[in-house]
């Protein structure tokens, strides 16, 4: 019989895994829909009854050996590859927001825009000074 571990005899798995290379955190990963993804958090919550399956994104730069061949796949946000480029860290604007803003006066519409391009005499910064 044989030192080896695992069910066919082979070497045991290890994991390689390169820091936190989750699927969701590549800039190759494209997220599945938030349709998808909210019909599964009710799932977990047990809003819905019937069974709904984990959403997958996909990724056309799948490499699953290193130095192997890329190939196109789909994969689950916790999935992970040898192909892991981090995504660029958000921009400000991007941080900040982009939420839609109102400013009333009374019962009448000031303004309406973007968060961020609101006139320099309503920012909620600006108020404090």
């Amino acid at each position: 019989m044989s030192d080896r571990i695992g069910h066919n005899g082979g070497p045991p798995l290890d994991d390689h895994r390169p820091g936190p290379a989750d699927c969701r955190r590549c800039r190759h990963w494209r997220p599945p829909s938030e349709r998808e993804e909210s019909d599964y958090r009710a799932y977990q919550m047990g809003v819905i009854r019937r069974r709904i399956a984990e959403p997958s994104g996909a990724c056309d730069q799948v490499m699953l050996r290193p130095s192997g061949p890329v190939a196109f796949a789909g994969t689950k946000g916790r999935s992970w590859c040898y192909n892991f480029e981090a995504k660029p860290p958000p921009t400000d604007e991007e941080r900040r927001g982009q939420g839609f803003v109102t400013i009333y006066e009374g019962d009448r519409i000031i303004w309406q825009g973007r968060e961020g391009e609101e006139p320099a005499e309503y920012r909620q910064g600006d108020l404090f000074d």
